[in-house]
C-alpha cells in the first residue's frame, strides 16, 4: 500500500482557530500546527491586538517553608497593557525568585500555568526551558531584557520538587530577530512556539454571553478533581463568573476510556471565561475541551429547508416535495471512518463483510462501498465520518429525525482515520487511490471534511484538479477550514480550483450570519474562496459509539465547516437527480430528457443558487460581492433549479455526453440573447470550467482562461464577480444584476487563453425571461407576450418562405443546397464563421435554434 502520513487534521467540532493572519510574523510551525495560538474565542473579547492577556493574582505556596506570596499591585507590564484594569489586575509571573529559593507546590501547579499569550503584531509567544535558573535569567538580560516584567517573561518551576528547583520554564514574546538571538543562547534546553492543547469549540464565538459551558478533563483526573479545579479558578477570577455554579455532568470510566465533565452555569461572558480558563490551564493538560452547552437543534431538518429554498421558518422543501431525494445517486466520502451499524446506514438484509480492506455491494440500501485504507479496520469510534455521511445521506427505517440532505442517496466510503491518531492517513495521490473506487461505482460527487491549515496549492489540491479535469463528470467538495475570521485562513486542499470550497454559517435562526470559526479567503493566488457557505453550527446527525450494536440510533451535535460541506454535498446530490430524471427543461419529471450532468454544471448550479449574506462576519473584507468571507453566499437550490409553471427562466449547458468545449482563443464565442419579461428581477449568469492541474510552485493557478460578459440592449457591459473588467484568475465567473422589463441581455462566453488541451465548460443563466429550451409557462402568457409571439410567428413564416425560395433557387443553380453552407454561429445579427459545423461542437448546431 502506497501512502504517506500527512499533517492533515480533521476539521472537527472543537477545531481551534486563529485570531489573525500569523504569516507575517510567526514561523511556519505555529501556523500549520493543529493547535496554533491564539483562540478565536480569545479574539471575541480582546479586539485590540496590542493587548496582552492579564489575570488576577492568586496566592502561591512555597514548598520549602510553607510561606505564601501574593502580588497585590499591578506589575509594570500589567499597567502598560491593561490600563483600564487599574489596581485590580496584575500580570501573574508565578513564583519569581532569581536566587532559586522559590518554587511551586504540586497541588498549586495548575494555578500557575502559562498565562501570557501575546498578540503583538510582530511577535509570537514561545516557551523556553532551562536547567539553570540564574544562568538563563542572566542570558535573557544580556540580550537587553533587563526588566523581567517588561520582557513578557514568566518564570516558574517545571515541577514542585525543591531538589530540582533550578529547572525553570520561560514564556517570552519575541520578534523573529529576538528569537534568532535567543535560540543561540546555550542556557536553553528548549525554545519552541507555545501551542494550546485545549480544544475550544467554535460555537463559543457565536453564543449568548451568559451561555453555560461544558468542560471536559483528561482521563487521569476524576470529575470531582476537575470540579474542584474549576471552582478554585472561579474563586480567584470572578471577572466573568461572579455567580457561577459548577456541577458534575459526566463521571464515566471504563477500562479503556473515561469521560469527566462539569457544567458551569452563570457566566456573564462565556467566550471570555473559556479563553481565560484555557490560557490559565494550558501547561497542565487538566482541561481537554470546552464548548457551549446549547440545546441540540434538529439541524439537518433545518438545513434541508434552508438549502433547498432559503426558508427555515416555512419549512419549504420543493425538491423533496417532487420526489427528489437523491435516488440513483452515489456520494463518495473520505473521512475518519463510518459506523455502518448506525440505524442511519444499517441494512439487516445485506451485511457489510470485508474482503481484506474492501467491501462492495451495490444491493446495500445505503453503504455500497467501504475502503478501509488507513488501518485495515472497518468502522469508527471517533464519530466524525459517521456524522458527515449522515448529513449527506443518512436515513433510518424507523423515520428518526436528523437524516441527510439526500436521504435516498448511497455512500461510497474511504476510511482515512486511525483510532486515536492525531492526524489522518491520506493517500499519497488522491487521483489514484481515493477517487477512482467511488467513481467506478457511479459516484459523481465526493465530500471531504478534512485538510491542513496551509493556504497553498498543495499536492492534494493539484490531485483534485487533475482528477476532475480528466473526469469531467466528477465534482469534489472540500471544507474551507475552521481557522477563523482573518483573511487568508483558508486551508488546503480547499484551495483546489475545481472543487467547491465550503464555509459555514450559523444556526437556523441566524443563517444570515457567517460563523466566526469559518476560514476566509482569498486563496493564495487571489482566487475567490470559499465558493459558497452552508449551515455549520449546532448540526445534529448520526454518531458512532465505542461498542456499536446493530441498528443503534445514536446522534450527536457538532459544528464546523466539516458539517457545512456534507450538507452542500447532499444538495449537489439533489441537483444531480434533477438532471438525471429529466426535470430540465420542462420543470417536470420527463425521463427521456434526462442526462448525466458535468461536474462543472453541478458546481455552476450551486454557485448560481447562492444568495448573499448580509449579517455578522459576512462582509468583513469589504462590502463587495462576491467576497473572500462568504464567497458567493449561502446555497438556496430553488434560486436556480425550478419546476413547471415557475415564472423563473432557466437556461443551461453541461450534458456530459455532449460537452461544450473551446480549443483555442480563435474559436467563435457562444452568444445567447434573453429579453426580460419582469421589472427589477434578478438576472444571473454563471460560467464554470474544470481547469487543468497546475504546478504547485506556480504563483497563479489558472491555466485555461475563459470569460463571460453580459451586455444590455443599451450597450452597458456587465463583468463577472463584481469586477469592472474581465476576470483572469478564477475558473468560476458569475454575473448578477437586476434586469429591466423589455430590455434584451446578450450573454457572451469566449476563450481568452487555452494553454492546455481542450477545455470543456458549463454555464447556467437564470432570470425572468422565456428560456429558449422551454415552452412558455401558461401562467405568464400575458396579452403582451401573446401579441409579440403572434408577430414573431408571422416573421417566422415569412422567413420560412424566403428560405424555401432561396433553397429552390440554389437547387436550380447548381443542384446543391448552398444557402446554409457557411452558417456556423449567429452573432450581432451577422453570419459568422465558415465551412461546416465542426464535429462535437454540439452548441454550434443548436445556435440557430437558440437565436430564433
Amino acid at each position: 500500500m502506497e501512502f504517506i502520513y500527512v499533517l492533515a487534521s480533521l476539521l472537527l467540532l472543537f477545531a481551534p482557530t486563529g485570531a489573525q493572519d500569523l504569516s507575517s510574523y510567526c514561523p511556519e510551525a505555529i501556523r500549520t500546527a493543529e493547535h496554533a495560538i491564539p483562540y478565536e474565542a480569545y479574539r471575541t473579547f480582546r479586539t485590540d491586538y496590542s493587548l496582552e492577556y492579564c489575570v488576577l493574582t492568586t496566592t502561591i505556596t512555597d514548598p520549602n517553608d510553607g510561606s505564601t506570596s501574593t502580588k497585590n499591585t499591578p506589575s509594570a507590564l500589567s499597567q502598560a497593557v491593561c490600563p483600564s484594569a487599574g489596581g485590580t489586575w496584575t500580570h501573574r509571573t508565578g513564583w519569581e525568585d532569581e536566587s532559586g529559593s522559590g518554587g511551586l507546590s504540586t497541588s498549586q501547579k495548575y494555578l500557575c500555568a502559562v498565562s501570557t499569550f501575546a498578540l503583538m503584531e510582530d511577535k509570537c509567544t514561545y516557551m523556553a526551558m532551562s536547567d539553570d535558573r540564574a544562568a538563563s535569567v542572566s542570558s535573557v538580560r544580556s540580550l537587553g531584557f533587563n526588566d523581567l516584567d517588561m520582557t513578557n517573561l514568566q518564570i516558574y518551576d517545571a515541577d514542585g520538587d525543591p531538589n530540582t528547583k533550578n529547572k525553570v520554564v520561560f514564556t517570552l514574546s519575541l520578534t523573529s530577530t529576538e528569537y534568532t538571538a535567543m535560540i543561540s543562547a546555550s542556557t536553553f534546553t528548549y525554545l519552541q512556539p507555545v501551542l494550546h492543547n485545549v480544544k475550544v469549540s467554535p460555537i463559543l464565538e457565536s453564543v449568548e454571553s451568559n451561555a453555560n459551558l461544558r468542560i471536559r478533563g483528561n482521563s487521569e483526573r476524576s470529575a470531582t478533581q476537575l470540579k474542584e479545579a474549576v471552582e478554585t479558578y472561579i474563586t480567584a477570577n470572578t471577572e466573568y463568573c461572579t455567580n457561577c455554579v459548577v456541577t458534575i455532568s459526566e463521571d464515566f470510566t471504563t477500562s479503556t476510556y473515561s469521560i469527566n465533565e462539569v457544567l458551569v452555569t452563570g457566566t456573564t461572558d462565556a467566550a471570555a471565561f473559556a479563553a481565560a480558563l484555557t490560557v490559565d490551564h494550558d501547561a497542565t493538560g487538566l482541561i481537554t475541551s470546552i464548548t457551549a452547552d446549547m440545546p441540540n437543534v434538529k439541524w439537518n431538518d433545518e438545513a434541508s429547508w434552508i438549502l433547498q429554498s432559503g426558508n427555515a421558518t416555512a419549512r419549504h422543501t420543493p425538491f423533496w416535495d417532487r420526489g427528489i431525494y437523491g435516488d440513483n445517486v452515489v456520494a463518495g466520502v473520505g473521512d475518519s471512518g463510518l459506523d455502518y451499524q448506525s440505524c442511519y446506514f444499517y441494512d439487516e438484509t445485506v451485511p457489510v463483510t470485508f474482503d481484506g480492506q474492501l467491501y462492495e455491494n451495490t444491493a446495500h440500501r445505503k453503504v455500497v462501498q467501504y475502503v478501509a485504507f488507513a488501518d485495515a479496520v472497518e468502522g469508527e469510534n471517533g464519530g466524525h465520518g459517521t456524522h458527515v455521511a449522515g448529513t449527506i445521506a443518512g436515513s433510518s427505517s424507523g423515520g428518526e429525525a436528523d437524516g441527510g440532505m439526500a436521504p435516498n442517496a448511497k455512500i461510497a466510503f474511504y476510511d482515512i482515520g486511525n483510532p486515536g491518531a492525531q492526524f489522518l492517513t491520506v493517500p499519497g495521490n488522491l487521483a489514484v487511490s481515493m477517487f477512482p473506487p467511488a467513481h467506478r461505482l457511479g459516484a459523481q460527487l465526493h465530500s471531504n471534511s478534512w485538510g491542513s491549515a496551509s493556504n497553498v496549492y498543495s499536492g492534494n489540491s493539484r490531485q483534485i484538479d487533475e482528477y476532475s479535469y480528466e473526469h469531467q463528470d466528477f465534482l469534489v467538495l472540500v471544507a474551507a477550514g475552521n481557522s477563523g475570521s482573518s483573511p487568508g485562513t483558508l486551508g488546503s486542499p480547499a484551495t483546489a480550483k475545481n472543487c467547491i470550497s465550503v464555509g459555514a454559517t450559523q444556526n437556523g435562526n441566524n443563517d444570515n450570519d457567517l460563523a466566526g470559526f469559518s476560514s476566509r479567503g482569498p486563496a493564495f493566488d487571489g482566487r475567490i474562496k470559499p465558493d459558497v457557505v452552508a449551515p455549520g453550527l449546532s448540526v445534529t446527525s448520526a454518531n458512532s459509539i465505542p461498542t456499536p450494536t446493530d441498528n443503534h440510533c445514536s446522534r450527536t451535535n457538532m459544528a464546523g465547516t466539516s458539517m457545512a460541506t456534507p450538507a452542500t454535498a447532499g444538495i449537489v446530490a439533489l441537483a444531480q437527480q434533477y438532471f438525471q430524471d429529466g426535470f430540465y427543461p420542462s420543470g417536470k419529471k420527463t425521463m427521456e430528457d434526462g442526462f448525466k450532468p458535468m461536474g462543472a454544471l453541478l458546481k455552476a448550479v450551486i454557485v448560481n443558487s447562492a444568495q448573499r449574506l448580509t449579517g455578522g462576519n459576512a462582509n468583513a473584507q469589504g462590502t463587495g460581492y462576491p467576497n473572500f468571507d462568504q464567497g458567493f453566499g449561502i446555497v438556496e437550490l430553488d434560486q436556480t433549479l425550478n419546476f413547471e409553471n415557475s415564472d423563473k427562466g432557466l437556461f443551461l449547458r453541461g450534458d456530459f455526453s455532449n460537452m461544450p468545449t473551446f480549443t483555442s482563443p480563435s474559436d467563435p464565442p457562444v452568444i445567447h440573447k434573453f429579453t426580460s419579461t419582469c421589472s427589477s428581477s434578478s438576472f444571473r449568469a454563471t460560467l464554470v470550467w474544470h481547469d487543468p492541474p497546475s504546478q504547485t510552485s506556480n504563483s497563479k493557478s489558472l491555466l485555461n482562461d475563459l470569460d463571460i460578459l453580459v451586455t444590455s440592449s443599451d450597450g452597458v457591459e456587465i463583468y463577472p464577480n463584481g469586477g469592472t473588467q474581465r476576470d483572469s484568475i478564477n475558473n468560476v465567473e458569475s454575473i448578477s444584476f437586476k434586469s429591466e422589463k423589455g430590455k434584451e441581455y446578450t450573454v457572451k462566453i469566449y476563450a481568452t487563453d487555452i494553454q492546455v488541451g481542450v477545455q470543456p465548460y458549463s454555464y447556467v443563466v437564470t432570470g425572468c425571461f422565456i428560456s429558449p429550451d422551454r415552452p412558455i409557462p401558461s401562467n405568464i402568457l400575458s396579452k403582451e407576450i401573446l401579441i409579440k409571439a403572434g408577430i414573431g410567428l408571422i416573421g417566422i413564416c415569412l422567413l420560412a418562405g424566403l428560405t424555401f425560395g432561396a433553397y429552390k433557387l440554389g437547387k436550380g443553380r447548381n443542384g446543391k443546397n448552398n444557402t446554409f453552407e457557411g452558417i456556423e454561429r449567429i452573432e450581432d445579427k451577422k453570419v459568422q464563421g465558415k465551412g461546416k459545423v465542426r464535429k462535437n461542437m454540439w452548441q454550434d448546431t443548436k445556435k440557430w435554434n437558440d437565436m430564433i
